[in-house]
């Protein structure tokens, strides 16, 4: 959206913010797919007439691409991290560590940016003052303050281009089953991909009791083979035209490519994203694991990254800058939910409503 966009003009530039228009697909307007008896509702998008700037579709992994561009190549490591479990102070740093006697590497650090997801290790420590996770409990230290939303949602990107004599060009494509239970979404990942994505409610086993069944937690969730059939049965059960062009789509992904995710967030934001030493700080959803159906898990993460710059560049010592970033970025995603939610209020008593996106899309970085 416009606000990361401005966001990563800052990070990058210009070259950055041109390679990104080039790598994807710009936002024309969604398509909200009603019934095969109605014609389907056409909203157009107006993020650029608005604001200058569109929203654009790109694939995750050109994305992580084009980033990585912006460091020196030997600054970064994949595939670690996922065991640190505390750290311990050295003098006025920080070493982080894999148990207390197994430091992860063997310097310390003046600043850890927490940028470790919605189970996150350093919001765990942060929010309870600690230096490390409870011995043997770590797993769920991590996921102790997410609640989970009782949806699951999958995903996946194909190789192919919308046939344009069936779908706008630019365009994204909803259906929103009867009840909410199932909704289908589709439209242009890049110039010449596409993304589907479904999201599935959890369903009550029966009527006399709350146990609830979890879409998928039947099979093997890391088979994606079963996965990937036990999803076509799910919708062409459902006998919906309205979802022929996202099962069109899911027939032709390879199974391997099929993405799973629990809907979850955080039971709280805040009150402070910053360790009391000032030696951690959180980004991304480490920081602020919002609702999926917001969809600025992304652009809030651009926002933190060019947030954080600033709030250092300008601060007068990295303790106040990160007081600065702290107040700033928690006041905001806490007005985003309270938005949202007085939004979804006055839409259920058929008043007159805000397009939240549009207070969204106007950030830019201070």
């Amino acid at each position: 959206g416009p606000n990361g966009l401005r966001a990563l003009r800052f990070i990058g530039g210009e070259a950055l913010l041109s390679k990104i228009m080039e790598n994807g697909v710009e936002l024309k307007g969604t398509v909200i797919v009603i019934s095969s008896k109605m014609d389907p509702m056409v909203i157009p998008d107006t993020a650029e007439a608005d604001t200058g700037l569109s929203q654009v579709f790109i694939p995750w992994g050109v994305m992580r691409s084009l980033l990585a561009e912006q460091l020196p190549s030997d600054s970064i490591s994949t595939g670690v991290g996922g065991d640190i479990t505390g750290y311990q102070p050295v003098e006025s740093t920080i070493q982080p560590m894999i148990t207390p006697e197994k430091p992860f590497l063997p310097q310390s650090f003046d600043l850890v940016v927490g940028a470790d997801g919605a189970a996150s290790t350093f919001r765990h420590l942060i929010q309870n003052d600690a230096t490390f996770l409870p011995p043997n409990k770590a797993q769920a230290a991590r996921r102790s303050d997410l609640k989970d939303g009782g949806r699951m949602n999958i995903k996946a990107v194909v190789p192919k281009k919308m046939d344009e004599a069936s779908f706008k060009p630019g365009h994204s494509y909803a259906h929103f089953a009867a009840g909410g239970g199932v909704a289908c979404f589709a439209g242009p990942a890049s110039a010449d991909s596409t993304y589907w994505a479904i999201s599935i409610a959890d369903e009550k086993k029966d009527e006399e009791t709350e146990d609830m069944f979890e879409f998928l937690s039947d099979i093997d969730r890391d088979d994606n083979n079963a996965v990937k059939q036990t999803l076509l049965s799910k919708l062409k059960g459902l006998e919906l035209e309205e979802c022929q062009f996202v099962i069109d789509l899911i027939e032709s992904t390879e199974a391997e490519c099929i993405y799973l995710q629990r809907s979850i967030e955080a039971e709280s934001i805040g009150p402070s994203l910053v360790s009391k030493d000032n030696n951690i700080v959180l980004v991304g959803d480490a920081a602020h694991c919002m609702s999926n159906s917001y969809g600025q898990s992304s652009n809030f993460a651009f926002e933190d990254a060019a947030s954080l710059a600033v709030c250092i560049r300008d601060g007068k010592d990295l303790g106040s800058a990160l007081e600065t970033f702290s107040e700033s970025r928690v006041a905001r995603c806490i007005e985003m939910q309270t938005r949202s939610a007085e939004r979804a209020a006055k839409a259920m008593k058929g008043e007159q409503v805000e397009d939240v996106s549009k207070w969204i899309f106007e950030w830019d970085i201070q």
